[in-house]
């Protein structure tokens, strides 16, 4: 079994317009869409953000008809505060294969709108990984802690600016990801198309340092052309670290993958 993308967005998303029969045509014998889940998005105005899973799930049957290939289920948890009970009631109801976690917004606005790029950076900085600290302790039950760096896309940070207003912060969160078995996740949307490979490097050695054995490779793609984008460039950052395996999920099941298996070509 090879690699392929754990995070990918389609139109079963709020914020994207990609069919799901566009991805397949590049994808390989495996394929896995994580679409969001965001109660209360102000993304949206405040509604919640729920793919239509009776929908999703027909369209998947399809696709493993027509295509002959495996398709899998995925949803992005967007957890915000309060939301945790929301969260479990949807999750008791519907199963996925993989669950990422993910802290995109604070009640009041998502700090990947523009409006951040205008606020204090460290003081932002600072919200989000108290944010992230609060949250992740109410809720952990997923498979990928995602882009541990989402709240900070649009600031311009140094690696230095960042250790000192959330090393600490990080370093905590990244324990009680390790405690639940939760992956770190290399996002390649934030590392490429955000500039932020210097602050992967950071995090990678802390998650590392910490224990953590578990790591999924996503492009965070809403569009077919940035499926599976930069995985080359990001297997190769892990091992620099010194780490030769990824993780996939599927079936409700981790899988270990050998970085040394997977074609050079990916």
């Amino acid at each position: 079994m090879i690699n392929y993308d754990q995070h990918v967005h389609t139109s079963f998303s709020f914020d994207s317009n990609e069919k799901m029969e566009d991805y397949m045509k590049l994808a390989g014998q495996d394929f896995v869409s994580t679409e969001h889940l965001e109660f209360n998005n102000p993304e949206v105005q405040d509604h919640d953000s729920i793919p239509d899973y009776t929908k999703y799930v027909a369209e998947i049957e399809r696709l493993k008809k027509a295509t002959g290939k495996r398709v899998h289920k995925g949803i992005e948890i967007g957890m915000s505060a309060g939301q945790a009970d929301k969260i479990k009631d949807y999750l008791a109801h519907h199963t996925f294969d993989i669950k990422l976690l993910s802290f995109h917004q604070d009640g009041t606005k998502d700090f990947g709108s523009d409006i951040v790029s205008h606020l204090d950076p460290l003081q932002v900085t600072d919200q989000y990984y108290q944010l992230m600290w609060k949250g992740i302790n109410e809720f952990h039950d997923a498979d990928v802690l995602a882009h541990f760096d989402y709240g900070v896309r649009r600031l311009s940070l140094t690696s230095g600016q960042f250790s000192t207003t959330a090393g600490v912060l990080l370093t905590n969160i990244f324990k009680v990801a390790i405690q639940n078995n939760l992956a770190f996740e290399l996002n390649t949307k934030s590392m490429y198309k955000y500039h932020n490979i210097g602050l992967y490097d950071y995090a990678i050695e802390i998650y590392k340092q910490l224990g953590g054995k578990r790591y999924t490779i996503g492009s965070d793609a809403h569009d077919a052309a940035h499926y599976e984008d930069h995985f080359r460039d990001a297997l190769d950052m892990l091992k620099a670290h010194d780490i030769h395996h990824i993780n996939v999920y599927r079936q409700g099941a981790m899988t270990v993958v050998p970085i040394d298996d997977i074609p050079e070509d990916l």
